[in-house]
């Protein structure tokens, strides 16, 4: 990436209405971005953990354009157990309720999706991810983001003590719309410092990837379930929470392993795609 830094962004920021995160304007993401706005764009994102960007109208190809030039990307997972990328585009994951010819275009459904950051049952989970609104619904589907910097940094100094060296486990075995996966489909359960370090951002942050067969590593079931509950019970407070509202053409990008997030769930008569690319790693 190039070294140099434009005196001001090339663009206007502005605080989300949450407690943290940011709304950019004045872009166009259609093309490839050059140096200098990329460099303005991650200087952001480590800032703001969560951007949103507003008004955009791309398609695959620029997202994918946009989504290389930070970092490598992963290939699309499968969702509820079917295969979900784009149609040509093995590395976008379509996010959907819609069925066409009695066959489901995407995954993960209208219903509700609880806490998580995505594949932290992988030793190495996704830094970041990308995701663009093609169709969504007037009502519902709602994201929220939890800022696990700010909870990493309210911790109590006892309880930080106390996980200072703890790691938790992160099981492969169910998605986050609570289905099951396939065997083999995630790979082994793994463990992960419950603190560790944002790749993106290089702040310290907790991470609790979700809640469902979490445990703590070398700790008895019951005392670390006790353990692994307080900690959600602590990081999971709305001063931490962000919330976006989404619209056809809205992009939002967000730290994978600083923030977690969620969707409410909405009408499953009413079409909502969207177009995620996961950035493995950063360039």
């Amino acid at each position: 990436m190039s070294e140099t830094r434009s005196s001001s962004p090339p663009f206007e920021l502005r605080p989300l209405a949450g407690s943290f995160g940011a709304q950019l304007t004045g872009l166009d993401l259609s093309e490839a971005p050059s140096p200098a706005l990329l460099d303005a764009l991650l200087d952001a994102w480590r800032e703001h953990l969560v951007l949103v960007v507003r008004d955009q109208n791309i398609g695959p190809d620029q997202l994918l354009n946009l989504s290389r030039a930070i970092g490598k990307l992963d290939l699309a997972p499968a969702f509820d157990q079917e295969k979900s990328n784009l149609d040509g585009y093995p590395e976008i994951a379509v996010v959907s309720n819609v069925e066409r010819e009695g066959r489901a275009i995407g995954g993960l459904g209208h219903g509700e999706l609880a806490w998580h950051s995505d594949m932290t049952y992988r030793r190495d989970p996704p830094v970041a991810c990308a995701l663009y609104a093609v169709e969504v619904p007037p009502l519902g589907g709602d994201t929220h983001f939890l800022n696990m910097v700010a909870s990493r940094d309210a911790l109590s100094a006892s309880l930080e003590n106390r996980v200072r060296s703890a790691r938790l486990l992160h099981d492969a075995s169910y998605t986050s719309a609570g289905t099951r996966r396939q065997p083999g489909e995630g790979g082994a359960t793994v463990d992960h410092p419950v603190i560790t370090r944002d790749p993106l951002s290089g702040r310290e942050c907790l991470l609790l990837g979700r809640r469902r067969g979490s445990g703590v590593l070398g700790v008895e079931d019951e005392t670390g379930k006790a353990l692994v509950e307080e900690l959600w019970q602590h990081a999971d407070r709305d001063a931490f929470v962000t919330t976006q509202h989404w619209r056809s053409g809205d992009l939002v990008l967000w730290a994978n392993m600083a923030v977690m997030h969620r969707r409410d769930a909405f009408d499953g008569k009413q079409n909502r795609i969207l177009h995620r690319a996961q950035i493995a790693r950063l360039n």
